[in-house]
């Protein structure tokens, strides 16, 4: 048995599955696994809570998890020493996030790969290699075109009365939104982050609205500018992409890589599909 893992920061896919037979035995979610910020503690405790994984996790062979913030072998290493806890008989791999969405997305093929979820990143991949033209800068210097960027902007223009009317009001009866209590979520508790990209959700309620369009769009070619367009292959190449932003605002997307010259690659919400069947099919091989 395997099982596969595709980690943001709001949560983790986990997809187990028979090489032997090559069907799925279960498909499971839990928190993101962050190196940045979660703890052993709180990994563990989140994987033992699911029961159907603890049922299985003596006789899993191997694991792969492909995590945000697994950009260093530090890093990698500690999740890696985390899991082993768990999933005690395995061999287990830890990479990066932008790993597993390159497989996922460009197969062997040349292409750029991004993220847009509650995070944004970006990757050349040559169909065997990374390259990395620019930083994730996460939520506070980065993370353009993510569902942090754009519930973000929500808020500021929110709390600076920018919003239409009918967006405020909406805005107001659905959130308990101040400046101290803003300023609180972002810079004294944990995972802000996840607390911005919440507001992500306002917008995909009322994604058919010009405004929020124009601010989707806005954040999209933010992205695109910094992420994409720096790569010298950016205009030769297809540009793809995977996470939740990406797929619900699929349209103001396409827009925006249409605008900036940009060849439209795939779209897909969760790549976690693709690397169960890029993983099964490589167990076939001897």
């Amino acid at each position: 048995m395997i099982i596969i893992a595709d980690s943001g920061a709001t949560k983790t896919n986990w997809i187990l599955a028979d090489t032997q037979t090559q069907s799925i035995l279960g498909e499971y979610e839990t928190m993101g696994f962050s190196p940045l910020f979660c703890t052993e503690e709180q990994v563990l405790a989140a994987l033992n809570a699911n029961t159907a994984m603890q049922n299985y996790a003596a006789g899993i062979e191997k694991v792969y998890f492909f995590g945000a913030g697994c950009s260093s072998e530090e890093r990698c290493s500690k999740m890696r020493n985390i899991f082993a806890k768990f999933f005690t008989r395995a061999q287990i791999v830890v990479d990066h996030d932008m790993l597993g969405a390159a497989i996922a997305l460009c197969h062997n093929q040349a292409g750029i790969a991004c993220i847009l979820g509650t995070g944004s990143n970006s990757v050349y991949y040559d169909g065997k290699s990374l390259y990395e033209e620019t930083p994730a800068l996460d939520y506070i210097l980065g993370d353009e075109g993510s569902g942090t960027h754009i519930g973000k902007m929500l808020v500021r223009f929110y709390l600076y009365k920018r919003l239409p009317p009918e967006l405020h009001s909406d805005f107001s009866a659905g959130y308990e939104v101040t400046k101290e209590i803003v300023l609180a979520k972002v810079y004294k508790e944990l995972n802000p982050k996840r607390y911005l990209a919440s507001f992500a959700q306002f917008a995909g309620k009322h994604k058919e609205h010009l405004f929020i369009q124009q601010l989707v769009y806005n954040c999209f070619a933010e992205f695109l500018e910094y992420h994409v367009c720096i790569y010298p292959q950016s205009r030769q190449v297809p540009v793809h992409f995977a996470g939740s932003v990406a797929h619900f605002f699929s349209d103001v997307l396409t827009r925006a890589v249409t605008d900036k010259g940009l060849v439209m690659g795939r779209i897909i919400q969760k790549p976690i599909y693709e690397l169960l069947n890029y993983y099964l099919k490589s167990s076939l091989v001897v």
